[in-house]
């Protein structure tokens, strides 16, 4: 068998393309099976039952792995499949919600299309991986040998239709492989063909090999997220959960290093859209990620040969997707974090470095037991979440300085907007009054959306049914309970404030004004967007007393933060769900500040508001990076990112590399959540920019994900590389 990925790789991609260039396909005659509106366990077994037996399954004769299943959708962004005809057909009337996302996007208080999340999830690995579906099947049955309630009972028979429905799939995918075996001539297919028959039981049954593992992980994966409708997105701790089947598989003889590292070039391959697909798909982020690094269950660190594999594959292969999320703390090794920086310094700028000193006890705050805390995984971007969670999340985005403007604009607000700030304030009359004046009205603005979202919240089970994905939830099963019913073992709602550190410095500057007596002079030029006052402006920019620049603007960056931290504190969904606040932004500190008129801090009309939670303008990045520390004790529900341009080569430069390795160290010290680097040269960007095709292989990371710069568009570009300046 050929095990050397890079001759593999065309012929591989080559295949992939022949069969996802088709998509979408015509599956009406399946989709036609599937009813309307009624009882919805009726409805998503009629799901299972024709994707399981009508929907195509491919083998890919080069590769190695057998779980493409064609679902009649794009594989592209978010891969739902077929299991969105759930929600479509639920009957739902949805109307009052469109109506909410598009007053709250008219008003520009914000960004959001649903009223909760269905595209940031996880599951436990290990059970998975422990169990394989056939345990899950094992303990329904064994369940409900004793079950009273008629509701449990129903429930966990549906979580056994989807087992059974996992095994029949599994069994199409051998007969496909034993037909085509009749006929193959190339030994690298018979090789594939064979191992696929051999192992075509997972992801019913728990995997044996490391070969199991991974298609057991790539199957589910896919499953879930096609037949439950939802973006099952976060591999798992792939070097924890992996590395036991490799060093059996090593000690038994069954594997070779150099197998090994073929298997995970392969399973990363698979979710890579810059490799492959076409051209048109190279920058589609699809949410996928792979985490790398961090602890086990027990609080020891996680490093191995799984994870220098995983690495040495990101730098030979420049992969774009599925992003790589490396979990470090003060606790990881030195040779670890030295193999991170230089990951970071080969400007491939798809790494983030998530801080479990930070993450591990957040969780914890939120209640998670300390063996859960510690299996977190990247989720998306750089959100995190855990085995055994639900955390609706990056799906609702405040606006948070269009929430001063509209404060300070008191009574001449549209009635759209005061609908928003009904239960608010405005007393403006001192700056304290008005800080509180803000508070309140933010406050109001979540009650508001919280109880437009009630009513669709208590029926999510209607629109989101998820037995699959709760097949591997802890308490779901035991409790008898979808995932949408509150069946977890955990559950958590949090909203995303845009725009942190321009909503901080705007304060302060309004808090300047208030004592020297020119609130009147700061809010005309801001109503005006600072025309004819330039050197005013100027000073509002560059006033010594912002956050990042001094003592007092950061201590005032660390109330604000805890205030907005617990802002929304004893407002609950319709399940009775606490609302919770982030940091995280996406993108929308651009889109959000698009759309924005002037604020207090000197920034105008329609320019980018602070991005992710770094301040306004970065000093240099060892104050930042002690600036950000701050804001690290306020009690968020999810991760905020120091996002930064470094100023490093992709040279092999020593010192360069300590620095790096230094500077990442002292980022983990200071807990702060997340960092995010981009490498790429300010001016290899404007070559690019200039003539496309320059530099067709630079890669930059964008917010939460990586692109071929040359493919965004001349508006991001231009971002990054003001970004890459500052």
């Amino acid at each position: 068998m050929n095990f050397d990925f890079q001759q593999m790789k065309p012929v591989i991609q080559r295949e992939f393309d022949d069969i996802l260039d088709s998509y979408p396909t015509d599956l009406n005659h399946v989709r036609e099976k599937i009813p309307h509106g009624g009882d919805g366990y009726a409805r998503k077994r009629a799901i299972l039952e024709t994707a399981s037996e009508l929907c195509p399954v491919h083998i890919f004769p080069h590769y190695p792995f057998a779980f493409e299943m064609d679902m009649g959708e794009n594989r592209q962004v978010c891969y739902v499949g077929l299991g969105n005809l759930f929600r479509d057909r639920s009957g739902v009337d949805f109307a009052p919600l469109h109506r909410l996302v598009h007053r709250v996007s008219s008003c520009n208080l914000g960004n959001m299309g649903n009223y909760t999340d269905p595209l940031h999830r996880t599951l436990d690995h290990e059970k998975l991986l422990a169990k394989g579906f056939s345990g899950v099947y094992d303990d329904c049955v064994r369940l409900n040998e004793t079950e009273t309630d008629p509701s449990r009972r129903a429930y966990r028979e549906l979580v056994m239709d989807c087992c059974l429905a996992v095994r029949k799939i599994g069994l199409r995918l051998r007969e496909k492989a034993v037909e085509m075996l009749r006929t193959a001539e190339d030994e690298d297919v018979r090789y594939n063909l064979t191992r696929i028959i051999e192992s075509a039981n997972t992801p019913w049954d728990a995997p044996v090999t490391m070969f199991d593992a991974l298609n057991t992980i790539l199957c589910t994966t896919l499953f879930i997220s096609g037949l439950d409708g939802i973006e099952v997105n976060a591999y798992g701790q792939i070097d924890r959960d992996i590395e036991p089947f490799y060093r059996r598989d090593l000690e038994a003889g069954r594997i070779t290093k150099e197998e090994a590292y073929f298997l995970l070039q392969c399973f990363l391959y698979k979710t890579d859209l810059h490799c492959h697909f076409n051209h048109e798909r190279k920058n589609y982020d699809n949410g996928v990620s792979v985490m790398i690094g961090g602890c086990d269950t027990a609080g020891n660190p996680v490093y191995n040969d799984i994870t220098d594999m995983i690495i040495d594959a990101y730098t030979e292969n420049r992969f774009i997707n599925p992003k790589l999320n490396a979990r470090a703390s003060s606790a990881s090794p030195k040779a670890y974090i030295e193999r991170l920086a230089a990951l970071m310094r080969t400007g491939n700028n798809n790494l983030i470095v998530e801080n479990d000193d930070y993450i591990v006890p957040m969780f914890q705050r939120m209640g998670l037991s300390p063996e859960d805390a510690r299996t977190y995984v990247g989720n998306g971007c750089q959100e995190v979440i855990c085995r055994n969670q639900v955390h609706s999340r990056a799906f609702v985005y405040l606006n948070t300085p269009e929430v001063l403007l509209d404060t300070l604009t008191g009574d001449s607000l549209s009635d759209d907007k005061r609908w928003f700030y009904r239960w608010g304030q405005f007393e403006t009359s001192t700056f304290d009054s008005l800080y509180r004046s803000y508070l309140a009205n933010l406050r109001s603005y979540i009650r508001t959306i919280a109880e437009e979202f009630a009513p669709y919240e208590k029926i999510d089970h209607e629109i989101y049914l998820e037995p699959m994905h709760s097949a591997f939830t802890a308490d779901c099963i035991g409790n008898g309970r979808d995932i949408s019913e509150g069946g977890a073992r955990y559950n958590h709602k949090t909203l995303s404030l845009v725009g942190f550190g321009t909503l901080c410095d705007s304060l302060l500057r309004l808090k300047d004004a208030y004592e020297c007596g020119g609130t009147d002079q700061l809010i005309r030029a801001v109503q005006n967007n600072f025309e004819g006052c330039e050197p005013y402006r100027l000073s509002l920019q560059n006033a010594p007393d912002r956050f990042g620049h001094s003592e007092s603007g950061n201590e005032f960056a660390r109330t604000l933060a805890h205030d907005l931290a617990e802002v929304s504190r004893g407002i609950r969904n319709g399940c009775g769900i606490e609302w919770r606040t982030s940091l995280f932004t996406y993108y929308m500190f651009r889109n959000q500040g698009s759309a924005t008129g002037a604020t207090p801090d000197g920034r105008r009309a329609g320019e980018t508001f602070s991005r992710q939670m770094n301040m306004a303008s970065l000093p240099d990045l060892t104050t930042a990076a002690q600036a950000m520390a701050c804001l690290t004790d306020a009690d968020f529900n999810d991760v905020g990112m120091f996002d930064i341009a470094l100023p490093v080569t992709v040279t092999d430069n020593e010192e360069a590399h300590r620095a790096l390795t230094d500077y990442i160290r002292t980022c983990i010290l200071l807990k702060l959540p997340v960092l995010q680097t981009n490498t790429a040269d300010r001016k290899t960007m404007e070559e690019e920019r200039r003539s496309k095709g320059t530099h067709p292989d630079l890669i930059v990371r964008v917010c939460g994900y990586s692109a071929v710069f040359g493919q965004l568009s001349p508006d991001m570009q231009d971002e990054i590389i003001a970004r890459a300046g500052t």
